[in-house]
């Protein structure tokens, strides 16, 4: 199906609008009626979402489009605050007329769900406020009284505590004071939780769903104490726990002598219980049968308002006017009980808040308006909708029931069909969920995609797309929780009562394909058409049956430490071997598949995908890998973007978290190493909040395995690294600068490349300098250890500059000379080296062109081009290594015996360990980065290491720590072939 490709969307909730973009959910509807949408490009689409319920009559019903058009045309007075509101009035009545519990209520209407909860609780609150204001008004002039009734008295009065008079009233009378200011300025409610409630200032502060709550916590001073709905029993101990504890004395006669005592009054702080009978954004979840049976027998005797949201259950949804009444509820008189979405008929927008006229607050009228509460329009429609649902003895609430079970009863028996998929069908009327089990024994992606919530959208698309048929998962799905948290993947089917017997056939035949394509584990048939390859009928219905790989159970073993490393896909086709591998068999257009990729990664969390166990001296490490979704061409194109860099840190804070909580309290996780490119997102892993547990980014070791091969590759090329020309290539990154560092006084000489993007050159003139400041303190360190000039253990460069330093002549040689002999290695003395010293055997550039010259290439930069290095680019005989991942080197480079190209950063992992990952060097080699993780491991390192600057003496410690634990460089390698070398 086209999807709409208009832009002024993104001005309206641009995150929304990307997320539908990136599942090809973003059709455009122009025109409504029954159970259909017409779309811009003249697509019929089966609408099961119905406005998240709000249409039960379907779209448009010709009677309330009538009775709206109707009053119009009669000029209705819409905007007439301040005079008496007939069919607001009107729309009252019919609201009490169809309760069946003998109370009566009173209506406040507003314009929303959100705003209905938002009345419900402003009114709880104040008359919690009254009777606690009260009592505290009433025991404060016991106090007072109390106070002059013993000033009065002859003889001795006892007061608690042996206090005086004056301070005894004065501290009592603060105390009172701050029980009731602690009710006042914090009152506490109860919510179940997976509850939803709106996201209004007071309203989000009971929704259960932290991913709502957290960025606005401070704006209601409301505490919510959620409630398991398996255990109602707890609002009771909530009840007795939430209290203000007032005292007031009282004046009694012991044996002749005055004696004060002070007694205590308890008033719960709890002002209400709010819950849905159906948990809508909750995952359609129907409050268990006990939990409804404890609430009605207990209503009475708890004594605490409670507020029935029917918001979404109401006005028809589940076959009756207030759901409440189907339940064991029916026998209480509840004190709020709240409606909207259906109340409109999918017409108007009107909420209503049902309030008890004997507890209701005359005031609340005054304090509490809108200023399109109320208004006729909605009134006149809402009323209409209540007549059609309820007109000929309720024949439309029965049809909605009877629909509701037919639909039902094919999910049920979709589900017994597919139980390893199928978690659970619920829900009543034309209010259901059907919830996917978490795919465990499924592909990665399956599986992740069920863990995250994402499948439900996923199918939703594919429904949409290929049977015109609109279903969404409840928004709270749609949000992230706790890193590690998992997420139900839920489809929301809310038909309206248009809906035909064969529709729903058709719904649920869909639905079936859909499961097959998942049974067979085939991620291209359910996903192709997201990056624009439509697939036939036959295609999709005899999709290949693929067996399930890259299982996430291993088998445990007996460990004695336990690691995390975070690492994002090396490329597209590592993420497509590992995510999907049913894409193996079909024919794909990789740019597009990586477009697509590239627009919904910001969306999918991190996942735990395997845990790996390497030993050495008979101690062994748990290593579990936690996969981030962003490809390198991702993170490079928007790093620079203020809001989806932050979301990248953010998603590698996840990661990162999610590692440690891997972890348990016999062996916590003692090490989080970040892989790739999740070190270049992090500024090297200064964003990360390393509190908790210690990071490293693996910087040193990559650093020192990328020298050690190029040291033995010049061995085996017999290149005599004193007198080689050396150039970095990425010498302003973390690990470049460092190489430049170490390598400045080895080589003959040394050039700097750095990008040519903006700012490149000043970079590479503060990577020049400190370069030079590293070479200083190696002098300074020969002059302190008294090494002369003609023994220095300074070679190539370094020894050059040396030379010219010893033999320069002048005052500022001198000046310079005492400065380097005083430790002295400031700006200043390295500005003077340069300017005495310019450009000896070490130069900076930002032209490629300029490598043909020099016997040794280094490659460390942060570029995802894989051909950013030809073999026209170096000169016959030269040593090419790459330490960025991915590699920058061409494949062109492969087999040609006219140059040694080979990937550097590659640790031979100790006795025979390997990492079984796709991805992941074979043959028992790691990456730098995940080897450096290990070795801190091994070692109990309980503090971060390579995070921020790396220096060379990290890179020399981090050496010897691998020596010591029995890693060493690995086998030079060109992909995934190593190369066989003879000496020279």
């Amino acid at each position: 199906m086209e999807t709409s490709k208009s832009r002024y969307k993104n001005y309206c909730k641009p995150k929304l609008a990307d997320l539908l973009t990136a599942l090809k959910l973003n059709v455009e509807a122009v025109s409504a009626s029954g159970s259909y949408l017409r779309t811009k490009n003249d697509r019929n689409v089966l609408d099961l979402v119905s406005g998240f319920g709000s249409a039960i009559l379907g779209h448009n019903p010709p009677q309330l489009v009538e009775e709206a058009v109707s009053a119009l045309t009669q000029n209705i007075p819409i905007c007439a605050q301040g005079t008496m509101r007939e069919e607001a009035g009107k729309l009252s009545e019919k609201l009490n007329s169809l309760l069946s519990n003998g109370a009566e209520y009173y209506s406040n209407l507003s314009n929303s769900g959100a705003e209905a909860v938002e009345a419900a609780v402003k009114h709880a609150y104040k008359v919690r406020l009254e009777v606690i204001s009260r009592e505290y008004e009433r025991l404060s002039r016991i106090l007072n009284n109390i106070y002059y009734q013993i000033e009065h008295l002859e003889g001795t009065v006892l007061l608690p505590g042996d206090k005086d008079l004056i301070d005894f009233r004065d501290d009592l009378d603060e105390y009172n004071l701050a029980q009731f200011e602690s009710f006042q300025y914090q009152p506490v409610m109860a919510s179940f939780k997976g509850g939803y409630h709106g996201k209004t200032t007071s309203s989000i502060k009971l929704t259960f769903n932290k991913s709502f709550r957290e960025s606005f916590e401070g704006l209601s001073a409301i505490k919510t104490e959620y409630i398991d709905p398996n255990h109602p029993e707890h609002i009771k101990e909530l009840c007795d726990a939430q209290v203000c504890i007032f005292y007031y004395p009282v004046l009694k006669s012991v044996d002749g002598q005055h004696v004060v005592e002070l007694k205590p009054v308890k008033i719960t702080k709890l002002i209400g219980v709010i819950f849905e009978t159906i948990m809508g954004e909750g995952g359609i979840k129907p409050l268990p049968e006990n939990t409804l049976n404890w609430l009605a027998e207990n209503h009475k005797p708890l004594a605490i308002p409670y507020i029935i949201d029917e918001i979404q259950t109401g006005c028809g949804r589940t076959g009756a006017i207030y759901h409440h009444q189907k339940t064991a509820l029916k026998i209480i008189k509840a004190e709020y009980i709240l409606l909207s979405k259906a109340l409109g008929g999918g017409i108007t927008k009107v909420g209503a808040t049902l309030i008890r006229s004997d507890i209701y607050e005359s005031d609340f009228g005054i304090l509490h308006t809108s200023t399109f509460g109320e208004d006729d329009l909605s009134a006149r429609v809402a009323r209409k909708a209540l007549d059609l649902l309820t007109e000929n003895e309720g024949e439309r609430l029965a049809e909605i029931t009877t629909k509701g079970a037919y639909l039902h009863n094919s999910l049920k028996e979709l589900g017994l069909r597919y139980p390893e998929l199928i978690k659970d069908v619920r829900g009543c009327g034309l209010m259901l969920g059907v919830e996917f089990t978490s795919l465990e024994d499924r592909s990665p992606f399956f599986r992740s995609a069920g863990r995250q919530g994402v499948l439900s959208l996923l199918v939703a698309s594919y429904l949409l797309h290929y049977h015109d048929i609109r279903v969404l998962a409840p928004i709270s799905t749609m949000l992230k929780g706790n890193p590690g948290k998992q997420r139900q993947s839920i489809i929301r089917i809310q038909p309206s009562l248009c809906i035909e017997y064969s529709e729903v056939d058709r719904f649920v035949a869909a639905l079936l394909e859909v499961c097959e394509i998942i049974t067979s584990n085939n991620e291209f048939c359910l996903l192709a058409h997201l990056f624009d390859q439509t697939l036939g009928a036959s295609v999709r219905k005899g999709c290949k049956q693929l067996p399930a790989l890259w299982p996430l159970k291993t088998n445990e073993k007996n460990i004695d430490a336990r690691l995390g490393f975070v690492v994002p896909p090396i490329n597209v086709e590592t993420l497509s071997g590992y995510y999907f591998p049913s894409f193996s068999h079909y024919t794909w257009d990789k740019k597009r598949f990586t477009q697509w990729w590239n627009s919904l990664s910001r969306f999918l969390e991190p996942v735990h995908v395997k845990s790996e166990y390497v030993t050495s001296n008979a101690f062994t490490v748990e290593v579990n890998l936690v996969f981030v979704p962003y490809l390198p061409e991702y993170i490079n194109r928007y790093k620079a973007d203020r809001e989806l860099s932050r979301e990248m840190r953010d998603k590698v804070q996840d990661a990162v978290t999610l590692a440690r909580e891997l972890g348990d309290d016999n062996i916590p996780v003692s090490m989080v190493g970040l892989g790739a490119y999740t070190s270049i997102i992090t500024n090297n892993g200064q964003t990360v909040n390393d509190y908790e547990v210690p990071i490293t980014t693996g910087n040193a070791y990559t650093t020192g395995l990328t020298l050690q091969g190029i040291f033995y590759a010049a061995q085996l090329k017999g290149i005599d690294l004193a007198k080689a020309k050396v150039a970095v290539v990425g010498a302003t990154g973390n690990i470049g600068l460092v190489l430049g560092q170490i390598l400045l006084p080895r080589v003959g000489e040394l050039l700097l490349v750095g990008s040519g993007a903006s700012g490149s050159q000043q970079r590479l003139g503060m990577a020049r300098s400190l370069c030079l400041t590293d070479l200083l303190k190696s002098i300074h360190q020969e002059q302190l250890a008294g090494i002369g000039f003609e023994n220095t253990e300074l070679q190539g460069a370094g020894y050059a500059y040396y030379e010219a330093l010893i033999e320069g002549q002048g005052d500022e040689f001198d000046q310079l000379r005492m400065a380097i002999e005083g430790g002295d290695i400031s700006r200043k003395t390295t500005a003077l080296f340069d300017e005495l010293v310019p450009n000896l055997n070490f130069s900076n550039s930002t032209d490629l062109n300029n490598l043909l010259n020099f016997d040794i290439v280094v490659l460390a930069t942060n570029s995802e081009k894989e051909d950013l290095i030809t073999p026209a680019m170096v000169k016959p005989g030269a040593i090419v290594c790459c330490a960025s991942v991915p590699s920058n080197l061409s494949s062109e480079f492969k087999n040609n015996q006219s140059y040694l190209a080979f990937e550097g950063g590659l640790a031979q992992l100790p006795e025979n360990s390997e990492i079984d990952f796709y991805g992941m060097p074979k043959e028992g080699l790691a990456y730098g980065c995940l080897a450096e993780t290990m070795v801190l491991g091994f070692d109990g390192q309980n503090h971060s290491f390579s995070k921020g600057l790396l220096t060379s003496e990290q890179v020399f410690h981090i050496m010897q720590l691998a020596a010591d634990h029995g890693f060493s460089l690995g086998s030079l390698k060109f992909g995934d072939d190593v190369l066989h070398l003879i000496e020279e």
